[in-house]
């Protein structure tokens, strides 16, 4: 940013330069009128045209860059909200299918067991039935 306010600065003085150097008057015609004025005044006021429309150029540029970042943030915003309520969803989902796997094995335990305390009863049965 200095360097621009730097370069305007060195332009504004060459083009005061010229001007003071080329300050004759001369005939100005536009349209149907016709001014003679200072070649000077035609000068500065065309610099001081143009920094104008460069600023307006400028100020337009930067509200479209404002707007354009506006409309990402909230594209992020809304992004994030929505990867959010998928993590939220992912970590319920593992959970669940924790609960469900943790069911699975307690029932498979259950039958284990039975299993085997069907089987000892058996082998008492037959040692009882062996004894006698």
């Amino acid at each position: 940013m200095q360097i621009g306010f730097i370069l305007s600065l060195i332009f504004a003085i060459i083009v005061t330069v010229f001007a003071i150097q080329n300050a004759g008057d001369v005939e100005i015609k536009f349209l149907y009128a016709k001014v003679e004025i200072s070649q000077a005044l035609v000068i500065f006021i065309s610099a001081a045209l143009g920094a104008i429309i460069v600023t307006i150029l400028g100020l337009f540029r930067e509200f479209k860059s404002k707007m354009k970042i506006k409309d990402l943030n909230k594209t992020i915003s809304k992004l994030s909200e929505e990867n959010n309520r998928y993590e939220e969803q992912l970590t319920k989902n593992s959970l669940e299918k924790n609960d469900s796997n943790t069911e699975e094995v307690t029932k498979e335990d259950k039958e284990i067991k039975e299993i085997k305390e069907n089987q000892d009863k058996k082998d008492e049965n037959n040692e009882k039935e062996n004894s006698l």
